[in-house]
């Protein structure tokens, strides 16, 4: 081997050297970005914490850096230098961005989280309640649009009282500390920013369904309404709208545990008291003994109606249609808003048998649905005769930063034959947040009809949550991050009111009358 083939060689080993120390370089600071996954779903790494830990390390591998180069007798070259300055700036701005900007940050939004905690029964100490209660208000003023310039004065004022209740107490149940933050969570009128306790085994009021299937309507629990606890029990569940208010308050009065939590005594005798069918009020007067874990009602209702609400023949499902020839009508039943393939190809066989049948009407019915992917409109609508569409307006939070997005008019990115009948959308108080947007595209761009009750939350309101645990009771929280304007901004503060109002249960009908008409 001559000198130049050798020179070639060294040459060659020291770029790869160099390839190899620069490569090390740069994975040397990449490692403290591991705090991020970490974070997401392994910990909880308080924000401050994890950009300390950053700039520690960053100081350690650099002073690291010199006292090598001081070793070997050869200071740091400029080009080193400024690697080193150009990583450093890179890897702060990255986990700034992680800790500060990311709604995600310490949610709960990428573990393996299952409601397994019983949270509604347990006692906490006033250390375990302050450090919730701390956590809890750290990622609401963090994290709500409302709170970006620091929590509105009626919010604050309660979030004070909140504290110092805790802090004169040596013990707190889980049901009240949660009562005490949903009344502080509850004030700003958000529904998708919400406390919820949690039990293992609940118990069910045996009755609840037998009455259910004959038609009678729960009315008050005591002698109080629905309307009079909402007043009386302020801040017990969040709501946009009184009516969604009084169903979340319908839920929790089906288990004893929800009784427990609105501060209803279980001691003794519990009257249900009901509207028949007919209009005739009736009670029922029940016990603690007459709430039974799942399987016991489960087994308790069969025996009385002679259901198997056990049964499951696989055929449910969140996404599915119907089509009934002789009317031209294809009903379309969506229960959540779960946008997958499997909703796609739904919506394509529907409107592939549509198109071969010739059917002029499409009902979607959003009755039971509370929410999920706004994508799911907007793929409906591919399959509309329709050129644009026009979006609403939003604004987002992160952190310290507020970005505002006006309204948009959309081509339309069209599938299918493009339908060009009647649409018509089902609603009720129990169709919510995603599902309005459904609703409110098709009434705000002029697309359909909407038939049945007023929405359960208004279409300008928050949403986009992010979801915690806290880290002693884990109590489960969620809090909105985006603020959604209404398409029509001439109804920006209105429900999304029906075309056609009537009981939900009855727009089948009310839509085969209109078809008529």
């Amino acid at each position: 081997m001559n000198i130049r083939e050798r020179t070639v060689i060294r040459n060659m080993k020291g770029k790869v050297l160099n390839a190899l120390k620069n490569t090390g370089i740069v994975l040397i600071h990449i490692a403290v970005l591991g705090l991020i996954p970490l974070d997401l779903y392994i910990m909880n790494i308080d924000e401050i914490a994890a950009l300390v830990l950053t700039i520690v390390w960053l100081i350690i591998v650099n002073a690291a850096f010199i006292i090598r180069r001081k070793k070997i007798g050869r200071k740091p070259g400029k080009t080193g230098v400024l690697l080193f300055a150009a990583l450093d700036l890179i890897t702060i701005l990255i986990m700034t961005a992680a800790t500060q900007l990311n709604i995600y940050w310490n949610s709960d939004a990428y573990r393996d989280y299952a409601w397994n905690e019983e949270t509604g029964n347990r006692v906490l100490t006033k250390e375990q309640a302050l450090k919730d209660y701390e956590f809890a208000m750290k990622y609401l003023k963090k994290i709500h649009p409302l709170t970006l310039h620091g929590l509105p004065a009626d919010v604050e004022a309660q979030a004070e009282k909140v504290r110092q209740d805790i802090e004169s107490m040596d013990r707190i149940a889980g049901y009240e500390f949660c009562r005490k933050l949903a009344g502080i969570y509850s004030l700003l009128g958000d529904g998708h920013t919400n406390i919820s306790e949690n039990y293992l085994e609940p118990h069910y009021m045996k009755h609840i369904y037998e009455h259910k299937t004959v038609g009678d309507t729960l009315v008050a629990v005591n002698g109080v309404t629905f309307e009079e606890m909402l007043k009386q029990k302020p801040g017990y569940v969040s709501y946009d709208t009184e009516d969604y208010g009084i169903r979340m308050l319908k839920n929790r009065i089906s288990t004893l545990e929800g009784l427990r939590y609105l501060d209803i005594d279980t001691s003794g005798d519990i009257i249900y008291n009901y509207v028949t069918k007919a209009g005739d009020h009736t009670d029922v007067v029940v016990t603690a003994d007459d709430f039974l874990v799942m399987e016991e009602y489960l087994d308790y209702e069969e025996s009385v109606t002679g259901e198997d609400l056990r049964s499951d023949d696989g055929d449910y499902d969140f996404v599915s249609y119907e089509i009934d020839e002789e009317k031209s009508l294809a009903v379309f039943t969506l229960d959540n808003c779960t946008y997958n393939r499997h909703y796609r190809e739904v919506v394509e066989a529907m409107f592939e048998e549509i198109h071969e049948k010739d059917i002029q009407n499409v009902a979607v019915d959003l009755r039971n649905n509370s929410g999920g992917s706004s994508l799911v409109a907007d793929e409906f609508i591919r399959y509309l005769d329709v050129d644009e569409i026009k979006g609403w307006a939003d604004e987002t939070r992160l952190g310290p930063i507020y970005i505002k997005s006006d309204a948009k008019v959309e081509k339309n990115r069209k599938k299918g034959y493009g339908f060009s009948g009647n649409i018509y959308v089902i609603t009720s108080v129990y169709t919510y947040s995603s599902a309005i947007d459904f609703a409110m595209l098709i009434q705000d761009n002029g697309l359909g009809k909407v038939v049945g009750e007023a929405s359960g939350n208004l279409p300008a309101s928050y949403g986009e949550v992010s979801g915690f645990l806290l880290p002693e009771s884990h109590i489960y929280f969620q809090i909105s991050s985006k603020k959604w304007h209404r398409i029509d901004e001439s109804k920006e503060n209105l429900q999304i009111l029906p075309d056609i109002e009537c009981d939900p249960d009855e727009a089948y009908n009310e839509i085969c009358k209109d078809i008529i008409d």
